[in-house]
């Protein structure tokens, strides 16, 4: 008997500070980078990717933060996915990559990793979504 991501409840968004503290990343990743990494429940991702999308005027809006809600959503069990935007806000155009890992209990590791403004500016935006 199996048992459906959905099914499972009762989880809180796990968006603690500490989880969006600031990581340099490996050399891998475009120098000057930064990733900001949160835990959050399944049935929660489209709430939190529609509030980062609300940072930019263009390249990821509330339609892609949906699009890719559902694409998550329907991602298999420990696998990472990842999706690439060039966004606009008001600080210019960067690019924006967000990886998804999906575990057996319908949590969501989220990684942004993009300039070190925009990752202050989800940051903030994942710790003002605790209050």
């Amino acid at each position: 008997m199996g048992v459906s991501r959905r099914s499972l409840s009762g989880w809180l968004v796990a968006a603690a500070a500490a989880a969006c503290a600031p990581v340099r990343l490996s050399a891998q990743a475009a120098p000057g980078s930064e990733r900001v990494t949160v835990d959050i429940e399944l049935e929660s991702c489209g709430k939190v990717l529609r509030r980062i999308a609300r940072l930019f005027t263009a390249g990821f809006t509330r339609a892609e933060a949906d699009q890719l809600a559902r694409a998550i959503d329907a991602q298999a069990t420990d696998v990472t996915g990842q999706w690439t935007y060039q966004v606009t806000s008001g600080e210019g155009t960067a690019t924006l990559t967000v990886h998804a890992l999906v575990d057996e209990l319908s949590m969501v590791d989220l990684d942004f990793v993009t300039t070190p403004s925009l990752a202050r500016r989800i940051r903030k935006a994942l710790g003002d979504l605790e209050h």
